[in-house]
């Protein structure tokens, strides 16, 4: 579950409020990296200077989310909440990967330390723009 964080690390997490499912999130990396070839990439900051940039592969055919990706720069509280989305939206339409909320990403990470709950807010505007992106770029809006 620690992935490559140290000890120290860990209990820092812990200490500071992180959920277990959060800190495995953020210390395995999970869906981190770029992805080759994405219908969309889209980047988006937060009100405090967070970063994540969301890449989608998507299947055309049927409209549904069939990978998804993020970098970022920030807190482990974003690269959770990024994660627990790109986790989230995988084999969604786009109808039902819109209706995506926080409390949707605060689920699937078992919560968040108070202080951080404008993260899953960064994540579901990423998603949300990334979709808005393709749409355009598709012509469906």
């Amino acid at each position: 579950m620690r992935g490559k964080l140290t000890k120290e690390e860990l209990e820092l997490l812990e200490e500071a409020g992180y959920s277990k499912k959060a800190i495995e999130l953020y210390g395995n990396k999970v869906n981190v990296g770029v992805m080759k070839s994405p219908d969309v990439v889209f980047g988006h900051i937060g009100p405090c200077g967070d970063v994540v940039k969301l890449y989608l592969k998507m299947d055309e055919e049927n409209s549904v989310v069939e990978d998804a990706k993020f970098q970022y720069l920030g807190c482990p509280g974003s690269a959770s909440s990024a994660s627990a989305i790109t986790k989230i939206v995988k084999g969604k339409t786009i109808q039902q990967a819109k209706k995506i909320t926080e409390d949707d990403v605060l689920r699937e990470l078992d919560g968040l330390p108070k202080l951080k709950l404008d993260c899953p807010k960064l994540a579901v505007t990423a998603l949300r723009k990334a979709i808005a992106e393709y749409e355009k770029n598709k012509g469906l809006q």
